[in-house]
């Protein structure tokens, strides 16, 4: 049933261990984050101030544009010693990346070294930019220990419910032998698809699943209305899209299983995840250097600075994304400094005309337990819109929309809003496949 493949070369490339496959520099994140395990937090600050440095001094001979910003404010490299120092540093914005594009690739970097990557770019232009070999294989060696944090071994069977797009369109899923990885394509779904993709879970039994929080909930939601349920996994792990508490809930009633969460981006400048308990995000120190700055929402924003990207090193750079520091050690006994939790991104934030900052898991909560919608999303066009679209499994009452509309109203406590309900066919994903809950259309400094 799942040998049905079109692509040799992409069945012999997943056939090859992850050392030949991505080199040397695999190897070598691998020792890394098999020695940092054993490290205490003093000695993982110790290890972070020394790439620093070397990435400082790196910069500074190599880097234009961060060899100007030295010059423009006299400081030298001798200057950032120590993680505190960074913020003697200005900020790397995606605005400033993509104004200096070139000035940013180090002239001692070879383009046969570097992969093209990019953001989705959902509320604005795709930022374009270069990842090289040590950065994409930490983020590799990353994402398997997290995996054997929560028990994994070579061979488990893993599942990726994700909104990836197959050559073939009609294809729903496409198995590959080599990592025993099952691939679902959830770019659009319907009755058929997720018939097909539910009888498929039932014949494969993943010990894994790794899923787009909203392919999670797509599928969960299904399989609860038609009664359908696989062989239980260990964890189910979302990741690339906030995961909000009612999808949370409703995949661990669905699948029986935990769902534990992943944060990073593709600029990949700091990456966080959940261990096994759930809980809180442990920063991954080896990685990056993280720090919280203050919002204008109110939250902290993420800010990092990647330890190990020398072709085009991002230093300081504003994520966009909010959350709140952990002050105590996870009872998992791991050293890493812990994140609470991720709050989204200001840009998810929605703003009221009476200036009131509503989080979006607020919104979340006013639609996740109405049966008649299969997804949604909520566009603030100006400061006095919100766009409410829907996509009906098949009819919504006119029941469903007035609870809606009188959720989302008691949530914003904001008489003056416009709230338009809209039911559509689908919701539209970015050039990433990704489906973000809330867009808006504000300028958030302009209102804050």
């Amino acid at each position: 049933m799942f040998a049905r493949l079109r692509d040799p070369a992409k069945v012999l490339y997943d056939m090859l261990p992850l050392p030949v496959r991505y080199g040397r520099p695999y190897s070598v994140a691998t020792a890394l984050l098999e020695a940092g395990e054993r490290w205490d937090l003093e000695k993982l600050v110790r290890y972070q101030e020394k790439m620093l440095r070397r990435l400082i001094r790196h910069c500074y001979n190599n880097v234009p544009y961060y060899r100007n910003v030295f010059l423009e404010t006299g400081i030298t490299p001798e200057d950032i010693g120590t993680v505190h120092d960074l913020k003697k540093l200005p900020f790397l914005t995606k605005a400033i990346v993509r104004k200096h594009k070139k000035d940013l690739i180090a002239t001692n970097f070879s383009s046969f070294a570097a992969y093209s990557d990019s953001t989705s770019g959902s509320t604005g232009a795709p930022l374009d930019f270069y990842v090289d070999r040590a950065t994409r294989a930490m983020a590799l060696a990353l994402a398997y220990r997290q995996m054997r944090w929560l028990g994994y071994e070579d061979g488990d069977r893993i599942a990726e419910i994700k909104e990836d797009c197959f050559a073939d369109p009609e294809r729903v899923y496409q198995y590959f032998p080599g990592s025993r990885h099952l691939k679902f394509s959830f770019f659009r779904v319907d009755n058929s698809r997720l018939e097909a993709a539910a009888l498929a879970l039932e014949r494969f039994k993943p010990l894994f699943i790794k899923a787009f929080p909203s392919s999670l909930f797509v599928l969960s939601r299904w399989m609860e209305r038609h009664r359908r349920k696989i062989q239980p996994p260990k964890y189910i792990i979302t990741s690339s899209e906030n995961l909000y508490p009612s999808t949370k809930e409703l995949a661990e009633r669905v699948f029986k299983a935990p769902v534990i969460d992943w944060y990073g981006q593709n600029e990949k400048v700091a990456t966080a995840f959940q261990c096994s308990l759930g809980r809180g995000y442990h920063i991954q120190m080896e990685q990056s250097v993280i720090e919280l700055v203050p919002s204008k929402s109110g939250s902290f924003e993420i800010v990092g600075t990647s330890l190990h990207a020398f072709g085009m090193p991002f230093i300081r750079y504003r994520t966009g994304d909010t959350g709140v520091k952990e002050d105590r050690p996870c009872p998992c006994g791991r050293n890493h400094p812990v994140l609470s939790e991720l709050t989204g991104r200001d840009s998810e934030f929605i703003i009221t005309p009476e200036r009131k900052v509503v989080a979006p898991v607020a919104m979340d909560y006013a639609l996740y337990h109405l049966e008649e919608i299969e997804e949604s999303q909520i566009i603030q066009e100006d400061i006095d819109t919100l766009r409410i679209k829907v996509v009906p499994w098949s009819v919504i009452s006119e029941f469903t929309k007035q609870t809606l509309l009188s959720e989302i109203r008691a949530y914003l406590a904001s008489p003056k809003m416009n709230l338009i309900l809209e039911e559509v066919d689908e919701i539209p994903r970015t050039s990433r496949c990704k489906k973000p809950f809330i867009i808006s259309h504000l300028n958030v400094e302009q209102y804050l």
